[in-house]
């Protein structure tokens, strides 16, 4: 493809057709409204497939918290601390597949690996409305957290692929939004489902499992079809198309598009940059919140007076308040360049805000009020990613720090659901105490995250020099056939 795109045709033209070539100024206006509709394409076509196919990883993993009011922890028979094994069981797998899902993703297509994966949801979902008890539960939830390991990590690839840095904030926050409606429509179909009475012995919960798996199936059966593994390989656009695809990315994120070799010097780099592992604990921090809310929000608004039907309609407004505070944020990170962290930092106050409401709330309105301001943080799920899309380049590096990232986020994953103790249903004191001063955590790791990216910038500007775009563009080629990592390239500069 290198060869291809190098290949530019020669014009030769007589004095008399060069009096008709169009100035500089009409070409670079051209080839900006161009570049403007190429990018309006690709929004409209990749965005919305990994959008809903976030809702969808959403729906079939907070299936079981819906489930909770619903009636399968007593058709189940689960005692104790079952209930949070069966959610953290979940995280498990995604941990344990998330270096092997890493690989994969350097050695076969993305889309294709995202789309058997999707495959394998559906089967693994349907099979939760088949569990009998408590060991039938955690084997699916485990093979379903395995499967769906290969998500994140493969749609924020799939960004770096697609889109330029400066254009990596809003279009990981478009698709991260799918949480949001995943988050409403978890509530709608719930609300539908209880309405189904029992038959024979056969709670409403495993109804919702049921119509899950099926729109998981039909959902992938399309993937198939439109998802692209590769820019010069997508249905939607035409040969010019394809080649500007790759080059409007190549010349600004200095990174390869894909390649299909491991580098071990990139994995080692990964694992000794601490811009990384700052992330990693934020990550951790933020999901022991995620994971927490996910698992105990329906049992927490039916312990505050709800019946099971509002609890479900209280959780589409959540929804809703969710991608408010994901479309605000994204916006910012977009048009203004270095606030991605000042504006998790942000979030994380209002969620913390939330969490000593909810806990301390002298009374119903103000803990409803700050149960609603907890759901300020999950965007910065989603903003944490963009940072390391954004300042990794190298695809074995690349690949190495996404998978990290997705470890500390199945780390959180994991600790979350077992903060709030079955002994202090439905207050949970020791569950929001958790929260509040994870969020705290959150605060602190992002500040010293810009900490470390004005210090490690200042560094090399000072012994290398600044650098501008215009320099930046001029040894992008000779940089990308190298496959150099950010550590490597001295033209490199951090955001966050």
């Amino acid at each position: 493809m290198a060869n291809n795109l190098e290949q530019a045709p020669s014009v030769h033209a007589s004095e008399g057709e060069c009096e008709k070539t169009p100035n500089i100024g009409e070409e670079e206006t051209s080839s900006a409204i161009n570049d403007k509709r190429l990018l309006r394409r690709i929004d409209v076509w990749i965005c919305p497939m990994m959008a809903f196919s976030m809702s969808l990883q959403f729906l079939d993993k907070s299936a079981l918290p819906a489930a909770s009011i619903l009636g399968i922890i007593e058709d189940l028979g689960l005692v104790g601390n079952q209930y949070s094994w069966a959610n953290s069981i979940f995280a498990f797998g995604y941990l344990s597949f998330t270096f092997f899902t890493g690989y994969l993703m350097v050695r076969l297509p993305i889309a294709k690996l995202l789309v058997g994966t999707f495959f394998i949801w559906a089967v693994l979902i349907g099979c939760h409305a088949a569990t009998k008890n408590f060991t039938g539960i955690m084997v699916v939830r485990f093979f379903l957290g395995a499967a769906e390991a290969a998500a994140i990590p493969g749609f924020s690839l799939m960004t770096g692929m697609w889109y330029k840095r400066k254009e990596h904030p809003l279009r990981h926050g478009f698709w991260f939004l799918g949480t949001s409606l995943g988050i409403m429509l978890a509530g709608l179909l719930s609300f539908g489902v209880a309405h189904i009475g029992t038959d024979g012995g056969s709670g409403p919960w495993k109804w919702l499992f049921i119509a899950l798996a099926i729109l998981t199936a039909v959902w992938a059966s399309l993937m198939l079809y439109f998802l692209p593994d590769t820019p010069g390989n997508a249905r939607f656009l035409s040969a010019e198309q394809k080649i500007r695809a790759v080059e409007r990315v190549k010349a600004t994120n200095q990174s390869v598009t894909k390649s299909n070799q491991f580098h071990w010097g990139h994995f080692l780099e990964a694992v000794l940059d601490i811009k990384i592992w700052l992330i990693f604990f934020f990550l951790v921090c933020v999901t022991i919140c995620n994971s927490s809310l996910t698992a105990f929000s329906q049992i927490v608004l039916v312990g505050l007076g709800f019946n099971v039907k509002q609890a479900n309609l209280f959780t589409i407004a959540t929804g809703g308040l969710h991608g408010l505070f994901g479309i605000t944020a994204s916006w910012l990170c977009t048009k203004y360049r270095n606030i991605r962290a000042p504006v998790c930092i942000v979030l994380c106050t209002i969620s913390l805000t939330g969490s000593l409401l909810v806990r301390f709330g002298p009374n119903l309105g103000s803990k409803l009020f700050g149960f609603l301001i907890f759901y300020a943080y999950p965007c910065t799920v989603s903003i944490a990613l963009s940072i390391i899309a954004s300042n990794t380049a190298g695809f074995t590096k690349k690949s190495v720090a996404t998978s990290m990232s997705v470890i500390g986020y199945s780390a959180g994953n994991i600790v979350g659901p077992f903060a709030f103790l079955p002994s202090e249903r439905p207050a949970y004191p020791t569950g929001f105490t958790t929260t509040t001063c994870c969020f705290g955590a959150a605060i602190l790791l992002m500040s010293l995250l810009i900490v470390a990216v004005r210090i490690e910038n200042s560094r090399r500007d000072r012994k290398y020099g600044t650098v501008n775009a215009e320099i930046r563009e001029q040894v992008a080629n000779e940089i990308l056939e190298q496959d150099l990592t950010d550590g490597k390239n001295t033209n490199f500069r951090y955001v966050y």
